[in-house]
C-alpha cells in the first residue's frame, strides 16, 4: 500500500525533504506555555480534575492491597516519577507534561505519514495552542496518555501494513496492551487493529504478534488485581456503576453524565438504591449494577436507544471550560466563556475539514476506513454509557489528522448531498448543545 500522491502536492512533497517548520522548535514552544501554566496551577485542584489516579498510584507504590476502581496505566505511570521524585500532585502534574510531548512527536510522525511534513508542523502547532490540550496536559488522567496512546495506534497500524514489519506488528501490541490498561474502553482496538493488518497484508504472523503482545500486560494486571481482591476483576470496577448509571428508571434522556458540564442532582430513590448496593459485597455490587442497568434497558429498550443516540450527539459536542485558575473568582465566569470561544476557533474547523476530507477520496480508503474506526470503536462504550463533549479528547487528533489534507488541497466537492447532510448534523448537534448549556 502506497500513499497516493496528487500533482497539485508535488511541491509539498518536496517541502518534505527541505523542511519547513521545526518540529522540535513547535513541541518546545507548546511545553513553555504549559509550564507557564502548571507555574500557575502549582498543586492545586483544578474544576472536574480527579486526583483518585494519583492516589491509586501512592497506593500501587506503597503494596497495599485494594480493590482498583479506576484502571491501572497511568497509576502505574505516576508511580514511576513518585518513586524517583517523592510524592506530591506537582509531581503527577509535572510528570504529564512527558505525554504531551510524545503525543505531539507521535501526531506528527502520523500526519506526515499520511500527508507531509509541513501538514504534520501545522497539525501539532494547532494541538499546540488548543486550549483544551492546554488544560489537561498536567492533569494527571487519562485524557494525554489516551489520546497518545489511540494515534500511536493508528501510526503503527499503517507503518506495519505499509513495511509488513514484524518488529513494527510487536511494539503495535504492546501499545495496545497499554493502552487497555490506560482506558478499557480501548479493548475492542485489540481486536479491530490486527483485523485491519491481517486484511491489508493477508499475513497471519502479522496479525497474531499483536494480539499476543497485548495479551501480556493485560494479562499481568489481571493477576495482579486477581491477587488484590481474590475475584476477577475486568480491568477495573467503575466500568458496571458507570453503566449503571446511565441506564436506569432515573437517568436523564439527554444529560446521562452525572459528572458532566450540565450537573443533574440524582433523585433520592436512586441514592437510596445506590448506597444499598454500595453496601454488598464487591462481586455482588458489580453483578448488582449489570443486572439491574440491563434489566431496565429490557424493559424499556426504546429509552435505550434515545439515550444512546443523545450520547452520540453529546458525545462530539464542545468541553466548556471554566477559567480557573487564571484570574479569581470575579473574572472566572467571563474567562471560562473566552476560552471556550476559544476553544471553538479550533473544534469546528477541525472537524468541519475531516467531514470534507473524508467525501473528497483524498486518503487511501483503507487508512480512511481505519482512522474512522478506530474513532468508534474507541467511543462505541462512551455511547452506551457515560458520554459528555470532555470525553471525545483522544479522538480529535484523529480528525485532526485527516482535516490536516484540508491543508494540502483546500477545495471541497459542491455536489456531494451526504458530505453537506453530515456538515449540518454536526452544526445541529453544536445548535442543540448552546441551547443547552444556556438555558440550563
Amino acid at each position: 500500500m502506497t500513499k497516493r500522491l496528487h500533482p497539485g502536492n508535488f511541491w509539498h512533497a518536496r517541502a518534505d525533504h527541505t523542511g519547513g517548520l521545526n518540529k522540535y522548535a513547535i513541541v518546545a514552544f507548546g511545553l513553555l506555555i504549559r509550564v507557564i501554566a502548571l507555574a500557575r496551577v502549582g498543586g492545586g485542584f483544578l474544576y472536574y480534575e480527579n486526583t483518585a489516579y494519583d492516589r491509586m498510584a501512592l497506593q500501587l507504590l506503597h503494596g497495599v492491597s485494594f480493590a482498583p476502581y479506576w484502571p491501572p496505566g497511568v497509576p502505574y505511570y505516576l508511580m514511576a516519577f513518585h518513586s524517583v521524585f517523592g510524592e506530591g500532585l506537582l509531581v503527577a502534574r509535572a510528570s504529564m507534561l512527558l505525554m504531551y510531548v510524545a503525543f505531539s512527536f507521535a501526531l506528527h510522525a502520523l500526519v506526515q505519514e499520511l500527508w507531509s511534513r509541513r501538514a504534520a508542523d501545522v497539525t501539532v502547532l494547532v494541538f499546540a495552542l488548543y486550549p483544551s490540550y492546554v488544560r489537561w496536559s498536567f492533569n494527571p488522567s487519562t485524557e494525554f496518555p489516551a489520546a497518545a496512546c489511540l494515534v500511536v495506534v493508528v501510526w503503527l497500524a499503517i507503518l506495519a501494513v505499509r513495511r509488513e514489519s514484524l518488529a513494527l506488528a510487536a511494539v503495535l501490541g504492546l501499545v495496545l496492551g497499554i493502552f487497555a490498561l490506560v482506558r478499557g474502553s480501548s479493548l475492542g482496538l485489540v481486536a479491530l487493529t490486527p483485523l485491519f493488518v491481517w486484511l491489508r497484508t493477508r499475513r497471519v504472523t502479522l496479525a497474531v504478534v499483536p494480539v499476543l503482545i497485548a495479551a501480556a500486560p493485560i494479562s499481568a494486571w489481571l493477576w495482579k488485581a486477581h491477587e488484590m481482591t481474590g475475584r476477577f476483576v475486568p480491568i477495573n470496577d467503575s466500568n458496571a456503576e458507570n453503566f449503571f448509571q446511565s441506564n436506569n428508571a432515573y437517568t436523564p434522556l439527554y444529560n446521562t453524565c452525572i459528572g458532566g458540564p450540565i450537573p443533574w442532582k440524582p433523585p433520592a430513590r436512586y441514592t437510596q438504591l445506590a448506597q444499598e448496593i454500595e453496601c454488598q459485597p464487591p462481586e455482588q455490587r458489580q453483578q448488582s449494577w449489570r443486572a439491574l442497568a440491563m434489566e431496565h434497558i429490557r424493559s424499556r429498550p426504546d429509552l435505550f436507544l434515545l439515550r444512546t443516540f443523545n450520547r452520540f450527539r453529546a458525545f462530539f459536542c464542545f468541553p466548556i471550560h471554566r477559567g480557573e485558575p487564571i484570574t479569581g473568582a470575579t473574572l472566572r465566569g467571563w474567562l471560562g466563556l473566552g476560552i471556550t470561544a476559544a476553544e471553538l476557533c479550533f473544534y469546528w474547523p477541525i472537524m468541519a475539514a475531516a467531514i470534507i476530507v473524508c467525501f473528497s477520496r483524498r486518503l487511501d480508503a483503507g487508512v480512511m476506513a481505519l482512522v474512522l474506526a478506530a474513532v468508534f470503536v474507541y467511543a462505541a462504550p462512551c455511547f452506551l454509557t457515560c458520554s459528555q463533549p470532555r470525553y471525545n479528547f483522544p479522538i480529535v487528533p484523529l480528525f485532526a489528522a485527516l482535516a490536516a489534507g484540508f491543508i494540502e488541497r483546500p477545495s471541497m466537492p459542491r455536489r456531494n448531498v451526504a458530505m453537506w447532510l453530515v456538515l449540518a448534523f454536526f452544526a445541529y448537534i453544536q445548535i442543540e448543545w448552546i441551547v443547552l448549556v444556556a438555558t440550563s
